[in-house]
C-alpha cells in the first residue's frame, strides 16, 4: 500500500502547486491505460474542481465538476442502459486525456464490466468485460 499512498501524496501536493485547487477533499489512484492520481477540492472562490495528474510525465486536465455529469446522474445512466445487478465502483478516471466516468458493475451474466461514460456529457465510450 506504500506506494500507493505516495503516488496520492505527491498527487495532492501537485494539485496544490499546480491547479486552482487550494483544498482536498478526494483523492484516488485510477488505473487505465495510464495511471492518473484523481484529485477533487476546491478553488478559492469554494468552487469544486477536479485535476487529473499523470503519475509520469504529461499533461495535467482540471475541469470544473459542474462542467460534467454528477456521479448520480452516470450511475442513473448505467441503471437505465445497462440495468446492472450490483455497482462494484464509481470513479471518475481519464482515457486519451477525456475525463470520464468509470462504473465497474456485476451484469446478469455474472461477467464484470467495466464500462465509461464521457464526464462531460454522460455519453458511451466503451465498456470492457475482462
Amino acid at each position: 500500500m506504500e506506494p500507493l499512498e505516495s503516488a496520492q501524496a505527491k498527487g495532492n501536493e501537485i494539485a496544490l502547486e499546480k491547479t486552482p485547487i487550494e483544498t482536498i477533499e478526494e483523492s484516488y489512484t485510477y488505473f487505465g491505460t495510464t495511471a492518473y492520481q484523481v484529485v477533487i477540492g476546491k478553488n478559492d472562490k469554494d468552487q469544486r474542481l477536479i485535476a487529473w495528474i499523470p503519475e509520469k510525465k504529461g499533461e495535467i486536465i482540471t475541469r470544473f465538476e459542474k462542467d460534467g455529469i454528477s456521479e448520480k446522474e452516470a450511475l442513473a445512466i448505467v441503471n437505465n442502459e445497462r440495468n446492472p445487478e450490483e455497482i462494484r465502483s464509481v470513479k471518475l478516471g481519464i482515457e486519451d486525456n477525456i475525463p470520464i466516468w468509470e462504473i465497474i458493475y456485476m451484469g446478469s451474466d455474472q461477467r464484470l464490466t467495466y464500462h465509461k461514460l464521457y464526464f462531460e456529457n454522460g455519453k458511451y465510450r466503451n465498456s470492457i468485460k475482462p
